[in-house]
């Protein structure tokens, strides 16, 4: 079984990456013809692809609440490297993705999150992370919604880490609906420092959007707290 459970992984991890390379190619070459925005339905589609390729299926809920044309900030959890295939092909708008700036020099990757236009943010430099979260905020009043894991890394155990406070400042300044979003089952498919694939099943669960008048009223730590209890809330449900 353990010498099934390895070919298994193996042969998912050749497969994502025949489907990754082609695809992730095509989404290079088209940002040169037009904006993201016009080609993000094939983007979309190609990371459900890859995904499948991986042997990784997806359960949406909670899609309805989210309205075509409206905004939203999404907040999530970060669990693998899988995940901004999984945000990518079941966010059902059109957003920019807020990003470790060290994973825009990884090869082939990184040069395809710089053509689709997502946010670098440091973790070590304050105040380029403080433009980031203005580049962001710009993004939002300009009607473009925005994807944060505030989270800054990939979990170790399944469970949630601590909240950085950054998201929610960029909420409380940019008065956007803020949407938590919740990935289950993803730490069983893949884990921080294994190489390991388990395909599977896991699910995106979407929350009802948080209205920008009550965040208005609420202190940076309490909006992070009641964001967290909502994810919570998210990941712990049927």
């Amino acid at each position: 079984m353990k010498a099934f459970a390895l070919l298994r992984s193996a042969v998912a991890w050749a497969a994502g990456v025949c489907a990754f390379v082609p695809l992730g190619g095509m989404v290079v070459v088209l940002s040169f013809l037009a904006p993201p925005r016009r080609f993000h339905a094939f983007t979309s589609w190609s990371c459900r692809m890859i995904l499948r390729a991986l042997g990784v299926r997806v359960t949406v809920t909670g899609r309805e609440y989210l309205h075509p044309g409206r905004p939203y900030l999404f907040v999530g959890n970060h669990v693998n490297l899988f995940d901004v295939f999984v945000f990518y092909g079941y966010i059902p708008v059109f957003f920019r993705g807020v990003e470790l700036d060290e994973h825009f020099d990884w090869f082939f990757y990184g040069r395809i999150i710089r053509r689709l236009g997502m946010i670098p943010i440091s973790q070590t430099r304050g105040r380029e992370a403080l433009r980031s979260l203005k580049t962001a905020e710009q993004a939002l009043a300009g009607g473009t919604s925005v994807l944060i894991l505030p989270e800054g890394g990939r979990t170790l155990d399944g469970r949630f880490q601590p909240f950085k406070r950054g998201a929610f400042r960029l909420a409380r300044r940019a008065q956007a609906q803020v949407v938590p979003v919740v990935m289950t089952g993803a730490f069983q498919i893949l884990q921080k420092g294994r190489l390991f694939v388990r395909p599977g099943r896991m699910a995106l669960r979407f929350g009802p959007p948080l209205p920008p008048a009550r965040l208005k009223k609420m202190e940076t730590a309490a909006l992070a707290d009641l964001v967290r209890r909502r994810m919570l809330d998210l990941f712990g449900g049927a």
